[in-house]
């Protein structure tokens, strides 16, 4: 197993601005709104002339809402929702429109948001919430983007951008200090070219970047030692940028992002029934189970640790279960566990783009070659506990037990009422070697990717057209120790390796043809991908007090063709006004799940209707766009937790299909000088028109299509104003203010279980509705020597709202648990830029 090394970080100094501006970023120091150009379609073009549903957050934007990565996006963008995967940090699940990836830390799922660095592909959700040492900018493609994206797009995409050097000497500087003892450091500097565009080799302009961000736990360890919930995270990026002529640029980068922090706390907050008609709660049956130890114990010649060990976490067992149950739900101060969650990430990545302008080609029009190659790797290693029981043996053996333990003595004490034999010493010998603890990671995973595309773009008086050739291939290895309901599934590993290759020639082409004033225009797009997938599987022999499970070994291998579009027809109303008809479709791999032995699922297709609308109002001053769609999926790929056999493994299930139409209305408005005021609402409906019937071991199966949920918000708002309430001399005095609320949701499409050959569907735990409000007071542009610096205060999440971000139902293993996003926070932010 590799070591993680993480070098030691400087204690931060101060920061910049936080502010929110809504779909679009926001400068508050003019009247009219910004103008935010994009690369959504492989070209650079206004947001507002371009005819998809596409929100791009700028520099400034990010500053404002303090994005650094993957996770900075849920719920700050209408439309896009999501989770971190709970116990393994750096791995999150977007969603878009209803629809999101499932399991993030499963290596063996594909995303259904695609994530682009730098034009990048970013293979696996694994490790997709890494920091970016410095982004310039964000493209969020709401839709699917089968088209120009390829593969794992049905839901949409998102586009980091990094900032290229500027051949100039430059240096930005951000600090921050904040509760629990936030500190962030973030400096880039950019460094003077060497030599000129066209003269002996050309220009060569250089960049770096560093960021480094640390927090305290949110969570205190009630065991003492390390809290939870914390962050230790480092980043840094190297670009180069070549030019030998004015038509010919190679930008080379090396990014680098590591992470050591303890995961959050996972609260249990109930416990599901122990029966599959759902009548016998777990503490009645541990309350019948002491009764019948006391008498079992009253018995002379009876097992003497019946007395000594059992009935003492029996009754330990029932007090914490009862203090659980009386608990509840809600944000605590601190928890324990057997073992603290952790994870440490380590990704690196290259990537080298050209880009050739071949000028005029004749009937070819303006062409231009760019060819984007990259090489990415990803190491993460994630332990410790999804609860917060703490299941410890004291020097006499006594601790809190999983019910399921104290339920299976019991099962083996009734026929000798009380008496020992060698199944009852089997298990108490297991008590002792592998402890009683409910759950506990261990899981090392590896994974690399390469990628060569190749891209000619062209533009003649009528036609704007792409060309494109992308090949992607990937390896990955998943190794796994985890133990659940220690001792009874005995301890075991999963290994799995798997691999895609896959190619894809893709095409689109937006014709303006010469009738209504050249207002109409006409985009079609295809795309065809050919994949072979292919996994090998290593599953160890399993030791139980019962027993030994064979190992068990096989590979398989299944190769996917897929065909998606676009058409669209955007048609220019007025100078400042436009609407588009678009017709998408979308495609996501199929493959086979890791964690469960010898277990295929299909791909995923999607189509959508999308009618959009984009237009300024009032001399640039009010920004209005809005979308209304629908869409089917078909073998709609949904994550779930399996809890069969004593452990809990994530399982990727085709649902059938699924029917739903939403839409989403964006509003920004300058109504005075210095004052933005944003507004944006999402709305999404719809759950499972088709879902595969549930099947118990007995034979007996039940639907289940009732009861499958959509795993987003139905609503989501988000509101800010940003005003500057003055300008001197020393400096502008701004303040802004943000909401991002959004509705409740189901956390997983079904819970299920197999409880005595019996199919069984739990009760969704619900995750709560959100209001989070962030505030900021800042003054900026203050002169400093040849520089500008700002000083700002900043709080979020100011009314300390108590919101779980994520919950599981562990079935039949007994437990739900929630996690619970961040508490009320404030700090200190300077920036400084010369």
């Amino acid at each position: 197993m590799k070591t993680f090394r993480f070098a030691p970080r400087p204690l931060a100094v101060a920061l910049s601005s936080i502010a929110f501006g809504m779909s679009m970023a926001s400068q508050a120091q003019v009247t009219a709104l910004e103008e935010v150009i994009v690369t959504a379609q492989k070209r650079a073009e206004s947001t507002q002339e371009t005819p998809v549903s596409i929100a791009a957050l700028t520099t400034d934007a990010l500053e404002q809402r303090s994005i650094e990565n993957t996770e900075g996006l849920i719920g700050q963008v209408p439309g896009v929702a999501g989770f971190n995967a709970p116990g393994s940090r750096g791995a999150t699940s977007l969603a878009i429109r209803g629809f999101g990836g499932g399991s993030p830390a499963n290596l063996s799922l594909d995303p259904a948001v695609a994530v682009y660095l730098d034009g990048v592909y970013v293979g696996k959700m694994q490790g997709s919430a890494m920091d970016v040492a410095e982004l310039e900018r964000i493209e969020v493609l709401r839709g699917p983007q089968g088209t120009l994206y390829g593969r794992n797009a049905t839901a949409g995409a998102v586009n980091f951008i990094s900032r290229k050097p500027t051949g100039e000497l430059g240096v930005r500087a951000k600090g921050t200090l904040g509760k629990y003892d936030e500190q962030e450091l973030k400096v880039n500097v950019d460094l003077p070219a060497i030599g000129e565009v066209g003269e002996g080799l050309g220009k060569l302009s250089a960049a770096f970047g560093y960021q480094t961000r640390e927090r305290d736990p949110f969570y205190d360890n009630l065991n003492g030692g390390a809290g939870f919930d914390s962050i230790d995270r480092d980043a840094y990026r190297i670009a180069l940028l070549w030019e030998p002529t004015d038509a010919l640029s190679v930008d080379y980068s090396y990014d680098n992002s590591d992470l050591d922090e303890q995961g959050g706390l996972q609260k249990v907050t109930g416990f599901t029934a122990l029966d599959p008609a759902g009548n016998v709660s777990r503490i009645s049956a541990l309350q019948g189970t002491l009764q019948g130890a006391q008498f079992w114990a009253s018995i002379p010649g009876s097992d003497p640790r019946i007395a000594s060990r059992w009935i003492p976490s029996l009754q330990e067992t029932i007090g914490v279960y009862q203090g659980i149950e009386a608990d509840g739900q809600g944000r605590v101060s601190g928890g324990v566990a057997d073992f603290v969650p952790t994870s440490q990430n380590e990704v690196e990545g290259h990537t080298l783009t050209l880009n050739w302008e071949l000028g005029d080609l004749g009937a070819l029009g303006d062409v231009t070659f760019r060819s984007i190659t990259a090489y990415r790797e990803l190491q993460t290693y994630v332990f410790g506990d999804l609860e917060n029981i703490d299941s410890s043996l004291d020097a006499n053996g006594v601790g809190v037990y999983s019910d399921l333990v104290h339920l299976t003595l019991a099962q083996l004490y009734a026929p000798t009422s009380g008496f020992a034999y060698p199944f009852v010493d089997g298990l108490w010998a297991g008590i002792d070697e592998l402890g009683v603890n409910h759950s506990k990671q261990d899981t090392l995973s590896n994974y690399d990717q390469t990628s060569q595309e190749f891209n000619i773009i062209g533009a003649t008086d009528r036609l704007d057209y792409v060309v494109g050739l992308y090949y992607f291939e990937d390896e990955g290895q998943f190794d796994r120790a985890a133990i659940f309901s220690a001792p009874l599934a005995g301890a075991g590993t999963q290994y799995y390796e798997n691999s895609t290759d896959a190619i894809a020639l893709f095409s689109q082409a937006t014709w303006r043809p010469d009738v209504l004033d050249e207002r109409l225009s006409l985009t079609a797009g295809l795309r065809y991908t050919e994949e072979t997938k292919d996994i090998f599987y290593d599953y160890s022999a399993v030791t139980t007090p019962f027993g030994q499970t064979p190992a068990r070994s096989t590979s398989r291998e299944e190769n996917f063709y897929n065909l998606s579009g676009n058409l669209t027809a955007a048609y220019q109303l007025t100078d400042d006004m436009n609407v588009f008809l678009r017709y998408a479709t979308g495609y996501r791999s199929g493959g086979f799940n890791g964690e469960v032995f010898d277990n295929a699922y299909e791909e995923e297709t999607m189509e959508q209707w999308e009618l959009g609308l984009k237009s300024d109002w009032w001399d640039n001053r009010l920004r209005v766009n809005g979308s209304l769609y629908t869409y089917v999926y078909e073998d709609m790929q949904v994550s779930q937790i399996k809890s069969d056999g004593g452990t809990a493994t994530s399982l990727i299930t085709n649902a059938g299909e699924a029917d739903r139409w939403g839409g989403e209305l964006e509003v920004q408005v300058a109504p005075a000088e210095d004052l933005i005021l944003s507004v944006g609402y999402a709305y999404v409906t719809g759950d499972f028109e088709k879902f595969p019937e549930l099947c118990g071991t007995g034979g007996t199966c039940i639907e289940t299509k009732d009861a499958a949920k959509r795993t987003t918000p139905g609503n989501q708002i988000n509101a800010s104003a940003d005003y500057v309430f003055a300008r001197t001399s020393f400096g502008d005095i701004r303040g802004y203010v943000q909401l991002n609320w959004q509705d409740e949701w189901a956390e997983s499409a079904l819970w299920t279980a197999d409880v005595s050959g019996q199919p069984v569907i739990y009760d969704h735990a619900i995750m709560d509705a959100r209001s989070l409000v962030d505030a900021r007071l800042s003054l900026e542009s203050i002169q400093v020597g040849d520089g500008i610096m700002s000083v700002a205060l900043w709080g979020r999440n100011l009314t300390d709202d108590d919101y779980p971000t994520f919950g599981i139902n562990f079935g039949g293993l007994g437990l739900t648990t929630e996690e619970y996003g961040p508490p009320r926070t404030y700090g200190l932010d300077i920036t400084y830029e010369y």
